[in-house]
């Protein structure tokens, strides 16, 4: 079994492409962490990210501190509560990871946290875990930032959402009832032998057939 450390995370960050991090030690700790980051485009400043191999803890936490500050006593509270309904609303519909909010010093972050007990955390994993991050930071980070800043709405992220997912319920049900209808030409045509008639029940009693969407 493959032991989580920091020498093989610092491994996979390699094979994953990323060669500027810096390793450091971290007090009361077996194993340290490495800073590194990544930027969206070459004009953004970027976000930074911290992998910390917590093993006493039993955790392997992947954490992009400092997305953005709310300080409690300069953001307006309008504000910070349509941030927290925000976050509360996408980290509900987040497979994996979550936003959150430190009223100490308003600061937002991401963070993934996988158990690693007694199990090996293979590179696979970490290269599906870093895409999570980058995904979900890339996507949400700069929505909470206009909500906070005021020049998005918690209401239009939400309807955002709602008319993605009507749409795709729509054409689901557009989809399912065009299988149905071509099963109902489909039976329709097919008489029986014997100069059986159009009409004519199906054995069993009286079927109804089914319904249209």
């Amino acid at each position: 079994m493959t032991e989580v450390t920091l020498e093989l995370m610092r491994q996979y960050l390699e094979r994953f492409g990323w060669s500027r991090y810096q390793l450091a030690d971290e007090p009361f700790e077996k194993e340290g962490l490495i800073r590194t980051g990544w930027r969206s485009s070459p004009e953004h400043e970027g976000y930074s990210l911290i992998i910390d191999p917590m093993v006493e803890k039993g955790c392997l936490s992947f954490k992009v501190p400092q997305l953005f500050q709310a300080p409690l006593e300069s953001t307006p509270k309008d504000r910070l509560g349509d941030l927290c309904l925000a976050m509360s609303f996408i980290n509900y519909r987040l497979i994996f990871g979550k936003f959150a909010y430190d009223p100490a010093d308003g600061e937002v972050r991401f963070s993934v946290d996988v158990p690693i007990d007694k199990n090996t955390f293979t590179y696979e994993q970490f290269a599906h875990t870093l895409e999570v991050v980058i995904r979900a930071v890339e996507k949400h980070a700069p929505q909470l930032q206009r909500i906070v800043s005021g020049e998005e709405s918690v209401q239009q992220l939400v309807e955002e959402r709602t008319k993605a997912y009507d749409e795709a319920r729509g054409a689901f049900a557009d989809m399912l009832r065009h299988m149905l209808e071509a099963l109902e030409r489909k039976r329709g045509g097919t008489g029986g032998k014997g100069g059986e008639g159009e009409g004519q029940k199906p054995e069993g009693g009286d079927q109804d057939p089914p319904s249209k969407l």
